[in-house]
């Protein structure tokens, strides 16, 4: 008896580890796999680009912590998409993404079939921590699975299968049940040797201090409990804001970029890094200020020692190893209201470091003002997703995030265009959760056409564009370098309302932070996205005139 194709064995294979959702474009190399999702509870979400669609199932991750599917064909599909796969990477975000491939008999031949790639599996594999072919059809499921474990696995990010026209066409003979073993993956055991000598030197710091990173973003509630018992202060790094509730009076937020901070760092006598490289991106481009001790907790054991060396390594969950040291911590009260003067004064001292740090010179005040009515328009459930500009650089430290994954920006990889499709990806998640977006007017245009997606589903994002002609962050780096002389920065954006119009979105110019709230308070109940379009060209308003 023959079975399904191997399309059909693919689909089969999503739907029994429970994909919901796919972004993707068909073409004619994967057309297989899309005749197989009819009549699939799939739900098949088509970008206009494939670097789109690889950002909306970044965006859908992201959100949710659950892995995001993305189907492209082989060649021109496959490359546009490694950008996203990259981020993904950078941030540690899982993602699975299917390829087509050309058939077998031309694989390495360079005879110059339609969308060949010399060796994409190579290609792929710079982007993602694997990169897999399938050979027969019957092999399909297992690989299928193989790569949805990696892909959440230890510390996430996007791992690539690719599988040729013939695969995808050819049947094999029936075999039973082809759904793969779901299970779900087992984490490491705890070192009790290590979270031991971690917990006494807890217990007696002077000043200890947890940084708590993106991969930490399922032990918030341990992570606060083991901060108030401990007594110590907490600094996040961009990826890992909301982990504690910025609102706690021990939590300093992504402030370690500030000099005051990094004093302060120099100060303590314990160091607690909860799933964070300490990459050179979350420290501007400083080494750690580090007298003290060193201690890390990490499912990627390179991590001990990729931005300098850590004392104790850890290698276990971020949540097990924090509950873990909680249990053998003792109370510290006095420790903690020290801790909390100290954030206290930090948050002030920082608040003067600003203008300094961020360099942003006249344009601050109104980019602040942006801030601020962004964080009192959208929910405390709700996510802003930033993109690479001058107000999401001050965001990181001024945008206080209340939850996990509600601040969301794509720090590691530092890919212009991809707030957009990645807020269109969690809004398709989490339909009820409020969006809302933050671009400048250049990164915006990366993924412009991706607006469409955002009206055909009638998705209610403020998409906030701070709009100061061109590559703003880039010209005010030429500026340092040589003051008033630019060159390939000052762009011509287009009319962003009748850009907005001709796509069928919603418009508005707000002049002043009061309407700008109002403004995206008003585009999260209609429908469909809105184009909000902020400028430091505004003769008043933001500027308190």
């Amino acid at each position: 008896m023959i079975g399904p194709n191997g399309a059909r064995r693919v689909v089969i294979t999503l739907e029994s580890l429970g994909v919901s959702t796919i972004f993707g474009i068909p073409g004619i190399h994967n057309l297989d796999i899309y005749d197989a999702l009819i009549g699939s509870r799939i739900r098949h979400i088509t970008a206009v680009h494939e670097q789109g669609a690889g950002f909306m199932a970044d965006g859908y991750a992201r959100s949710t912590g659950k892995t995001g599917v993305a189907l492209v064909i082989s060649g021109p599909g496959l490359t546009n998409i490694l950008t996203p796969m990259a981020q993904a990477l950078h941030d540690s975000i899982p993602m699975l993404v299917l390829s087509s491939q050309i058939p077998t008999s031309f694989i390495g031949k360079g005879a110059g079939f339609l969308h060949e790639l010399k060796d994409s599996l190579a290609l792929a594999g710079c982007a993602s921590k694997k990169s897999f072919s399938a050979s027969t059809p019957e092999e399909i499921p297992q690989i299928i699975e193989t790569a949805w474990r990696l892909a959440s696995e230890g510390r996430s990010g996007p791992v690539h299968v690719e599988i040729p026209m013939d695969i995808l066409a050819g049947c094999c003979p029936e075999n039973g049940d082809l759904s793969p073993d779901c299970s779900g993956s087992t984490l490491p055991p705890l070192p009790e040797e290590d979270l031991a000598r971690a917990a006494s030197l807890l217990d007696h710091a002077s000043f200890p201090v947890i940084i708590a990173g993106g991969g930490a973003w399922m032990a918030g509630g341990a992570i606060t409990k083991l901060a108030e018992k401990s007594g110590a202060m907490v600094i996040e790094s961009c990826a890992g804001k909301g982990i504690v509730d910025e609102r706690n009076p021990l939590c300093l937020g992504a402030r370690i970029h500030f000099p005051c901070v990094r004093e302060a760092l120099s100060k303590a006598d314990l160091i607690l890094a909860f799933g964070t490289e300490l990459s050179p991106t979350d420290l501007w481009e400083k080494p750690l200020p580090q007298n003290g001790t060193l201690v890390q907790v990490d499912l990627d054991g390179a991590n001990f020692a990729r931005n300098g060396a850590a004392d104790i390594g850890i290698l276990a969950d971020a949540n097990q190893a924090a509950l873990a040291l909680l249990e053998a911590v003792s109370q510290k009260p006095a420790r903690r209201a020290k801790a909390i003067e100290i954030v206290s004064r930090l948050k002030a001292e920082s608040r003067d470091e600003l203008s300094s740090v961020t360099g942003m010179g006249s344009d601050l005040q109104t980019m602040s003002g942006i801030v601020s009515s962004l964080r009192k328009a959208i929910p405390e459930e709700g996510a802003l997703f930033a993109d690479m500009t001058g107000p999401a650089y001050v965001a990181i430290s001024e945008y206080p995030a209340f939850s996990p994954r509600t601040f969301l920006h794509p720090v590691g990889f530092g890919t212009l265009g991809q707030a957009m499709p990645a807020a269109i990806g969690a809004a398709i998640a989490r339909p009820k959760r409020p969006v809302c977006v933050l671009a400048g007017d250049g990164g915006f245009q990366f993924t412009l056409p991706e607006l469409s997606v955002a009206v055909r589903e009638n998705l209610s994002i403020p998409i906030v564009i701070w709009n100061d002609g061109g590559f703003g962050e880039i010209r005010r780096n030429e500026n340092i370098r040589h003051p008033g002389s630019f060159i390939a920065v000052d762009n011509t954006p287009p009319d962003f309302s009748l850009l907005a119009a001709a796509y069928g979105a919603g418009y508005a110019r707000p002049g002043n932070p009061e309407s700008l709230e109002a403004s995206i308070l008003r585009a999260f109940s209609t429908p469909g996205p809105t184009l909000i379009e902020c400028s430091p060209r505004e003769e008043c308003g933001w500027n308190g005139s």
